[in-house]
C-alpha cells in the first residue's frame, strides 16, 4: 500500500507521463509549490487539495487509483466547459478565436484538435494538419491504459482521421481492460466502438466493420440496447451498400 511520500512520486509519474507541467495542473486552489511539495513527499495535501490535483489530471478518484502500476494524467476542464458551450450555440466564429496560436504544451495541441474537431461537426471545414494527426497518433497510442478523457478525444477526431488509424486506435480500445473496469468507462467504451463500427459503414470499409463487429458481439450484453439496435441498423447498411440490394427497405 502507498504511504504520503509514494503517493506524490507516484501522482509525478503520472502527470509527467503524459507531459504536463506544474503549472498545467495548478489552480487558484492548489499552487504549483504545494504540488511540488506534495510530488516530492515533503507535505502531504488535505482531502480537498487532493481532490483537486485528481480533477487537475482530468480523472476520476477510480481512474487515478487504477493507475497504480500505469500511469494517466490531462486537464482541461475550463477550456472544455467553454467548449461545449460554444458547440452548443453553434458559434463557430467564438471556437475559431479558441485556436491556441503555436502550441507549446500537450494540454493545448489537445485542446486544438478538439476544437477543429467541433468546426469541423458544425462547418464541414476540416483544419486538423497531418502534424496534429500524428500527434494524436502517439499520444493514444502509447498510452498503456486510457482515461474517460482520452475517449472523449478520440471520439471527437474519428471523422479528422484517417481510417486506417481510427481501425488501429479502436483495436487498441478493445484491449484497454483496466479502463473499462469501471462501468461508466465501460458503457463509454462501448459506445465509442460503436461509432467507429459506425464510421467503417459509412466509410465503406467493411472489413474493418465486420471486425469491430466481432469485437463488440463479445463485449456487449443483454442490457447494452442502443448499442445492439444500432449496429443492427447499420449492419444493413452495410449490407446494402455492398450488395445494392433492397435489403435495407426491410428496415422501415
Amino acid at each position: 500500500m502507498l504511504d504520503f511520500k509514494n503517493l506524490g512520486s507516484h501522482y509525478k509519474k503520472v502527470r509527467k507521463s503524459r507531459g504536463y507541467t506544474l503549472g498545467d495542473i495548478s489552480s487558484d486552489y492548489l499552487n504549483k509549490s504545494q504540488l511540488s511539495r506534495f510530488e516530492n513527499g515533503t507535505q502531504m495535501l488535505l482531502v480537498d487539495g487532493f481532490m483537486h490535483a485528481i480533477k487537475g489530471l482530468n480523472m476520476t478518484i477510480s481512474e487515478f487509483f487504477l493507475t497504480i502500476g500505469n500511469f494517466e494524467a490531462g486537464s482541461l476542464h475550463t477550456f472544455g466547459e467553454k467548449l461545449q458551450e460554444l458547440i452548443n450555440d453553434q458559434n463557430i466564429e467564438g471556437l475559431n478565436e479558441l485556436i491556441v496560436r503555436n502550441p507549446r504544451t500537450n494540454e493545448k495541441k489537445i485542446f486544438n484538435i478538439k476544437v477543429k474537431c467541433a468546426i469541423r461537426e458544425l462547418s464541414g471545414r476540416n483544419l486538423i494538419t497531418d502534424e496534429e494527426r500524428h500527434f494524436i497518433d502517439g499520444y493514444l497510442t502509447n498510452r498503456e491504459e486510457w482515461t474517460a478523457f482520452d475517449i472523449d478525444v478520440f471520439g471527437m477526431c474519428l471523422e479528422s482521421l484517417d481510417s486506417e488509424l481510427v481501425f488501429q486506435l479502436g483495436m487498441q480500445l478493445v484491449k484497454k481492460d483496466k479502463f473499462r473496469m469501471l462501468p461508466y468507462n465501460d458503457h463509454i467504451a462501448k459506445r465509442t466502438l460503436v461509432n467507429i463500427y459506425v464510421y467503417m459503414v459509412l466509410h465503406g470499409r467493411f472489413l474493418y466493420a465486420e471486425k469491430i463487429e466481432s469485437e463488440l458481439n463479445i463485449l456487449l450484453n443483454s442490457m447494452d440496447t442502443e448499442e445492439r439496435i444500432a449496429i443492427y441498423i447499420f449492419k444493413k447498411i452495410a449490407k446494402f451498400r455492398k450488395e445494392n440490394t433492397p435489403e435495407l427497405l426491410k428496415l422501415f
